[in-house]
């Protein structure tokens, strides 16, 4: 993997910006509390979508699925630098 390929779940777009997992400490409160309501959102909608979902296995349950988990690790993120402020 070269320098500029992020694996999926490592990067988030927000406002036509790409945030890394790994520099969230480097928002500002107001980007950081955005990322937050939008991924929170994202997650929501995602979990939702795979829930009404009758076949999990089906093609168009991936990326979905990957849609949960980018959500997911990023408000797990989110949480931990909160909490450091």
């Amino acid at each position: 993997m070269t320098d500029n390929q992020v694996p999926f779940y490592r990067s988030y777009l927000l406002h036509n910006k790409n945030v890394f997992l790994d520099k969230l400490s480097e928002l500002s409160d107001t980007e950081l509390h955005m990322l937050n309501i939008e991924t929170k959102a994202a997650l929501q909608d995602a979990r939702h979508e795979f829930d009404v979902l009758e076949n999990k296995n089906s093609p168009e349950a991936g990326p979905i699925f990957r849609r949960m988990k980018l959500a997911g690790y990023f408000q797990a993120a989110i949480k931990l630098e909160m909490e450091a402020q």
